[in-house]
């Protein structure tokens, strides 16, 4: 179910901030066991593990690198094994 997106993004995130403010993705890094399962169902290659950060659990989380590619097709958040996905739709354009 896509909810209205938040547009702040975490310190250790701004590297990967894209040309976009709009983040279709949250992802909660400090659930994230870094499996890699959302990384491999994104067709259009808009997630990797944040090689720049651990988390409290000791694993590099799943990032949204390319937030201009992800559709908010939701298949990430679907494959995710701990819910730690949450997916946006994308403001609709006036």
């Amino acid at each position: 179910m896509a909810m209205s997106a938040p547009h702040a993004v975490p310190a250790h995130h701004a590297a990967a901030r894209g040309s976009t403010s709009f983040r279709p993705i949250l992802v909660a890094g400090e659930r994230c066991k870094g499996c890699g399962l959302c990384i491999d169902v994104c067709q259009p290659g808009a997630l990797a593990l944040d090689a720049s950060h651990v988390n409290a659990m000791g694993h590099r989380p799943a990032l949204l690198v390319h937030p201009d590619a992800c559709t908010s097709c939701a298949k990430c958040a679907r494959m995710c094994p701990d819910a730690a996905i949450s997916v946006f739709a994308r403001p609709k354009e006036a």
